[in-house]
């Protein structure tokens, strides 16, 4: 029999979102290896946060120039959607991800 390795997952550092409505997040793709499967992740959680309307300009072409994606959300509950949705990503240093200014960082920084 194998061990299989487990690898802890970093937790999102915990961050203020003003309670309210009309709230901006902005979100970069950093992923070099897999820049478009990244963007096709973080497009679902885009259009489930704020609606189809909100991925203009959203394109791989986009991506590959370094893009910073910027979009309006509604409500302060779709943005803890949003964050819990894409934490993974984060985690791994796949997206980077700012909410009303104050960028989204992992707990724990990655250090291999």
């Amino acid at each position: 029999m194998g061990k299989i390795l487990t690898f802890p997952k970093q937790p999102i550092a915990p961050i203020s979102v003003r309670n309210g409505p009309k709230h901006r997040i902005t979100v970069e793709v950093l992923d070099e290896v897999r820049p478009r499967r990244t963007r096709w992740s973080v497009q679902f959680e885009i259009q489930e946060a704020s609606g189809f309307a909100a991925l203009d300009g959203f394109t791989d072409a986009a991506v590959a120039a370094g893009y910073r994606h910027r979009f309006r959300v509604g409500t302060t509950r779709a943005v803890r959607q949003f964050v819990a949705e894409t934490s993974d990503l984060v985690a791994s240093g796949r997206i980077a991800v700012w909410i009303d200014g104050v960028r989204v960082q992992p707990a724990i920084k990655r250090l291999a």
